[in-house]
């Protein structure tokens, strides 16, 4: 009797057949899912960032960074390269096409273990939808180089963009695709861009760690919200009361200073360094008002807020509220650390660093603060 062991049957034929199918078929999903499949890239045709609305900068260099160049001179080193980071910055845009793609090149290949990289490195997208900003999708990273298609098949109707770009890592180049029969163009309606901008200087959190991406960043939760721009000074780590930075906030005619810099700041320097920054700002910009927030209570284990050294840091920043109230500073305002993320102890990545849900419960208590300082 002949061996047909190694023979194939005709079912297993068809077995592989199907099987070969299938896998051929995931393939094709899984590429449509990227966005990134060759036939919707080939079919596109890119426009400069720069040739739109860029806002929340304080300076009109043809660049992505949050300071212009002759700042470098007067900066802590730190604070200028965290400055490269195009925290903040957004794109406002207006365009008909159906497929909207972007291209954009990162400063570094630097990673953290406890932030995402579509919020360190990624854009995202939020478009007017019935008179608010909704979210149409992120385009995710692959390295410096990267390129997704972020809206597919939307249908030929002219609608109004905001293009957020990273978080924790700067911009070289940046480029959005339209199909070529589409037309693009600098916004029609002036959501963001009619309104004096909210200044915010502060620490990492107030950069955005660790949103995971850049539409949930407090600051741009606040800016859809408000319908107002906000310049975002949140120095990871350097956030710690500068005057040099008070100087760069004195460039822009701001509607509110917010200082939150007790996270970054040395509890015995916060008492003359926030003193020092108001009178300077108050100097320049009497009429400009200033909103001093404290530092949130983070979840260091069992320790109760007492126990906390933010509980610490926010005693001197109150003090430091009172002197400048009984010295006659005007329009100057206190916000409470307390219950900025929650009090159930969900709000953080690492007990520090608000997630997501802290990044919007922060937004959710400072708004009606703001609110109503800008009335």
């Amino acid at each position: 009797m002949k061996n047909n062991f190694n023979k194939p049957t005709v079912n297993s034929v068809t077995i592989r057949i199907i099987i070969a199918f299938i896998f051929s078929g995931l393939l094709l999903f899984s590429g449509n899912a990227s966005g990134q499949t060759a036939a919707t890239t080939e079919a596109l045709k890119y426009y400069d960032g720069q040739l739109f609305t860029i806002i929340g900068k304080i300076h009109s260099e043809k660049n992505y960074t949050r300071f212009p160049e002759k700042y470098k001179a007067t900066l802590r080193k730190e604070v200028w390269n965290l400055g490269q980071h195009s925290t903040g910055i957004s794109i406002r845009f207006r365009t008909n096409s159906p497929d909207i793609a972007v291209r954009w090149v990162t400063k570094s290949e630097n990673t953290m273990d406890h932030m995402a990289s579509t919020g360190m490195k990624g854009v995202d997208l939020y478009a007017i939808v019935d008179g608010r900003w909704k979210y149409v999708g992120t385009g995710r990273v692959k390295g410096k180089r990267n390129e997704f298609t972020i809206v597919k098949s939307a249908g030929e109707v002219y609608r109004e963009y905001l293009l957020n770009l990273p978080l924790y890592d700067g911009i070289d180049s940046l480029s959005i695709g339209i199909n070529s029969k589409s037309e693009i163009s600098v916004p029609q309606e002036k959501y963001l861009i009619d309104k004096k901008p909210v200044i915010y200087y502060g620490s990492s959190i107030a950069q955005g760690g660790c949103a995971s991406r850049p539409g949930m960043a407090f600051t741009n939760i606040l800016e859809r919200a408000m319908d107002r721009s906000f310049i975002n000074m949140g120095f990871s780590g350097s956030g710690t009361f500068d005057i040099s930075v008070g100087e760069a906030m004195c460039v822009p005619d701001a509607a509110l200073y917010i200082i939150d810099c007790n996270p970054n700041t040395q509890t015995e320097l916060i008492y003359d360094r926030a003193v020092e920054l108001v009178k300077y700002l108050k100097s320049k910009k009497p009429d400009v008002p200033v909103l001093l927030v404290e530092a949130f209570y983070y979840e260091n284990g069992f320790a109760t807020p007492l126990e906390s050294g933010n509980e610490k840091k926010n005693i001197e920043l109150r003090r430091a509220f009172k002197t400048l109230e009984e010295s006659g500073i005007k329009e100057l305002y206190f916000k409470s650390g307390a219950g900025l993320i929650g009090d159930d102890h969900e709000g953080t990545v690492d007990g520090v660093h608000p997630n997501d849900l802290g990044m919007v419960r922060i937004a959710e208590a400072l708004q009606p603060a703001i609110q109503n300082i800008l009335k």
